[in-house]
């Protein structure tokens, strides 16, 4: 007889891994269909009527575009940056891309609309060579952009995307779009298959921190629960399963009752009779804070907002800044600002170096340059110019000891010194002296002379 192996671990005594005993076997994860409106309608909800599951999509995308960008030219901002920044101003930039940003996070997509004085139907491709001036730009949802024709020809760029969508105006009317006149954001990452099944759009962050979202607010309203249930009142009736077999037995029961939490409401006094008892149990709360408070870090690692920003709540634990937190909360936010809102910009720019009523000339080569998400407070620059200048008086410690010991001459020193741009030095004495002096040309280049 054959002995038959089995992988994994089974238990036939107990059930454990044996499909007809162990309840665990028959748990599976059941997944959402975004694409269903049901859903998509939970989730304007939730984002509507919920502070949590709104402050989770719009604090990142708030934060995305709050310090803004410049257009550099190597290390240098490029000369129209000025004139640049305030044809966005005029267009409502920030308020623009945030809420797209806000539907991509909500229901895994969005697009904004480029309103595009070329001359042409909303219909037709850009007409870049007679493009004017960009009038506006307009937001929609995932729910009100839906693609109506796809690029067939392999050789374009957009082969197999959609080349004209059917879009939803604010009064229910719709209209075909070119895709050439939208921004498309096209959600979170999901396969190919399920992109096809969401109508070209990709995942929400409410499909990840709803579950978790969930459970927080129901244990908190377990919690409240708790609360009104502290004290707990027991009664003992003598007589009391006779009383219930009664016609009205019941009633007089509730009646009882009721006359007992009177008493005691107004006079705090209760009236009982002979074989009757009373008593008062008081329920513990102990251990509901940290219960509570594990749902709150599962909540936070779900949205990947530290408590910091999503609850307001200052560190907690001996020797917490959160520092931790916000940098790992910047990174986040720095990923949606390289991956989301820099391709659209780039093709906002160009669309707007393309307007003749702009006349910019913008570099072929310039970057967008995010400005920093966080700059350390007076006391952390404080901190970190002592922390430079124990690093450069110990150097010049080093140094002295070197020239004491004959290892560096102290004319090499002051060379050095010279080279670091940190210090002017008199090289007058240095030519009277006959060391060699390296000068610099108009173009900052040192040499000897």
């Amino acid at each position: 007889m054959k002995r038959k192996n089995q992988d994994g671990y089974v238990n036939a005594v107990i059930g454990y891994g044996t499909r007809s005993r162990d309840p665990r076997m028959h748990t599976s994860y059941a997944g959402r269909r975004v694409n269903d409106r049901e859903y998509w309608q939970e989730y304007e909800d939730l984002f509507t009527y919920n502070g949590l599951a709104q402050k989770i999509i719009k604090a990142p995308a708030d934060e995305a575009v709050r310090a803004g960008f410049s257009l550099k030219d190597g290390e240098d901002d490029i000369e129209q940056n000025d004139v640049v920044q305030s044809i966005l101003e005029d267009l409502d930039f920030q308020q623009v891309f945030s809420t797209a940003l806000c539907w991509d996070r909500l229901f895994g997509g969005g697009a904004v609309l480029l309103m595009l004085d070329d001359g042409g139907e909303l219909s037709e491709p850009v007409n870049e060579k007679q493009l004017r001036r960009i009038e506006s730009m307009k937001v929609y949802d995932a729910q009100d952009v839906n693609p109506l024709a796809y690029c067939e020809d392999p050789a374009d760029d957009r082969y197999g995307l959609p080349k004209v969508y059917t879009v939803i105006n604010y009064n229910g009317a719709s209209f075909n779009v070119d895709a050439s006149r939208l921004l498309i954001f096209d959600g979170g990452i999901v396969s190919n298959r399920m992109r096809r099944e969401r109508n070209g759009w990709g995942g929400s962050i409410m499909e990840q921190v709803q579950d978790s979202l969930e459970r927080y607010n129901t244990s908190h309203d377990f919690a409240t629960l708790a609360l009104e249930r502290l004290s707990q009142s027991v009664t003992k009736f003598d007589g009391l399963a006779d009383m219930l077999s009664t016609e009205f037995g019941e009633k007089q029961v509730e009646k009882r009752l009721q006359l007992i939490d009177m008493a005691r409401g107004m006079m705090n006094t209760i009236a009982l009779d002979k074989e009757d008892e009373y008593d008062l149990k008081n329920v513990t709360l102990a251990g509901i804070k940290d219960v509570l408070d594990e749902f709150e870090i599962a909540l936070c690692a779900a949205a990947d907002i530290p408590a910091t920003v999503l609850f307001g709540r200052s560190p907690q634990g001996q020797n917490a800044t959160g520092e931790s937190d916000l940098e790992n909360y910047y990174n986040m936010i720095e990923r949606i600002q390289q991956r989301k809102f820099k391709p659209q910009i780039y093709r906002l720019l160009h669309l707007m170096d393309c307007c003749s009523e702009y006349a910019l000339n913008l570099p072929q080569d310039f970057t967008v340059d995010f400005a920093k998400l966080w700059n350390p407070s007076a006391k952390e620059q404080a901190e970190t110019k002592q922390i430079e200048a124990d690093a450069r008086a110990k150097e010049a410690a080093a140094a002295a000891q070197y020239v004491s010991l004959g290892a560096l001459d102290p004319q090499e020193v002051r060379q050095k010194l010279d080279d670091g741009d940190e210090y002017d030095l008199d090289r007058s004495i240095d030519k009277v002296m006959g060391t060699p002096v390296k000068d610099e040309d108009d173009d900052g280049n040192r040499s000897e002379a």
